[in-house]
């Protein structure tokens, strides 16, 4: 829907949109989602892989929710949905603002550390695809594909973070989210580290010919857009790249 919409404008206004899409994939039990830009939203392969995946995420809805009443904690899919905002399904958040809402938790930590957490009364595992496979999906639909916040796979030993980034650039990977809001979502870290860490992106993207990307990545009313600072020249190289 989104892209028809952007579709049409464009048609109109003659700007510059491209199609997205965040994948999640997992690799030995490490999360690792993985951005697809500027692919054939027609895609029947992409189309296809998507329906499973959307799917088995309803399907784990109602799974949670059964787990839920088992514990004797009575909370609707129509309660749910209230929390969805603008997300198209729902995830674990929505899950533990529902509990909030009803008062069986204060927080969505409390909410993760009862019942929605790995080995928590509530949990079930996410139906993912290996990283591989995301990148071939969106590659066959002649997209892009981009690592976000790689930081979150690893960010103390970049030893074992260039291993992972090695690894995903013989799969085919073409590009890495550099620019994100590490100050916030990774607050542990010194100003001189997190300086440390996003250089070590910067030149592994330069020496491997990868794309440089951003990402605000914000969910629910958390942050808002344009509270990362981007370089002008990151931005004119991604204009160039995509209109060429």
């Amino acid at each position: 829907m989104g892209t028809q919409i952007a579709e049409e404008l464009s048609a109109n206004y003659s700007f510059l949109y491209l199609t997205g899409i965040e994948i999640s994939a997992r690799y030995e039990k490490q999360k690792i989602e993985i951005l697809g830009y500027n692919f054939d939203p027609n895609n029947t392969n992409l189309i296809s892989r998507l329906k499973h995946l959307q799917d088995a995420r309803k399907d784990r809805i109602q799974k949670i929710l059964t787990k839920l009443e088992e514990i004797e904690i009575s909370i609707s899919f129509e309660e749910i949905v209230k929390q969805l905002g603008s997300a198209i399904s729902a995830g674990r958040p929505h899950f533990a603002r529902a509990l909030i809402a009803k008062g069986y938790v204060s927080s969505i930590d409390e909410a993760f550390e009862k019942y929605l957490a790995e080995g928590r009364p509530a949990y079930v595992r996410r139906v993912t695809i290996q990283p591989d496979e995301a990148i071939k999906i969106i590659h066959d639909a002649k997209g892009v594909a981009v690592l976000p916040h790689p930081l979150f796979i690893e960010v103390k030993d970049l030893d074992k973070l260039e291993r992972m980034l090695l690894m995903l650039l013989d799969w085919g990977l073409d590009g890495i989210e550099v620019y994100y809001d590490y100050k916030n979502s990774l607050s542990f870290l010194s100003a001189n580290q997190l300086t440390k860490v996003v250089n070590f992106l910067k030149i592994f993207s330069h020496e491997n010919d990868l794309l440089i990307t951003a990402g605000t990545d914000y969910h629910g009313d958390r942050g808002k857009i344009g509270d990362i600072d981007v370089p002008d020249e990151v931005i004119q190289n991604l204009i160039n790249y995509f209109s060429e």
